[in-house]
């Protein structure tokens, strides 16, 4: 999947569907328009599209991704962005697969409308102790003292 488009209006459409409480991003490109989807929200733009194709991933990587990017004279005012089996590429930065949990689907017409992403496991928290049980069980006596002291005997 590749597709060029205008650094504005993909951070517009980023601003407009993605919400925190669905993370992840649809994004299909085909046929010349690109279509961002999160929840129950979507929207698009027209685009150059290269290869046609549906990802998802997290749209918060994304989104700290492409507000990076400014228009000036190192950056483009359209951003190139390609989605491989390995990981994505956008602009010039590369991130592998792994690194931002991407799923890629090449023919848009068999891509499912939504996905969840497994979350990681996360191993149970032993008990909390209860510092109680620490404490001794009977007073000190003689031989609990300490070294340095000595005990006194009590007389007859």
């Amino acid at each position: 999947m590749r597709f060029f488009v205008p650094r504005v209006s993909l951070i517009k459409l980023l601003k407009a569907v993605c919400s925190g409480a669905v993370p992840l991003l649809r994004i299909k490109a085909s046929a010349g328009f690109v279509t961002l989807s999160c929840g129950d929200i979507e929207a698009g733009c027209e685009s150059t599209v290269e290869r046609s194709g549906v990802c998802f991933l997290r749209h918060s990587k994304l989104k700290k991704l492409i507000q990076t990017y400014h228009s000036d004279a190192g950056h483009s005012a359209i951003i190139d962005i390609e989605v491989r089996p390995s990981g994505i590429r956008v602009g010039r930065t590369r991130v592998s697969r792994a690194g931002w949990e991407i799923s890629l689907f090449a023919k848009p017409e068999i891509a499912p409308r939504t996905l969840r992403f497994r979350e990681p496991y996360v191993p149970e928290e032993p008990p909390p102790v209860d510092l109680q049980m620490h404490l001794p069980l009977f007073p000190a006596c003689v031989d609990d003292a300490p070294l340095h002291s000595t005990p006194r005997h009590t007389p007859f």
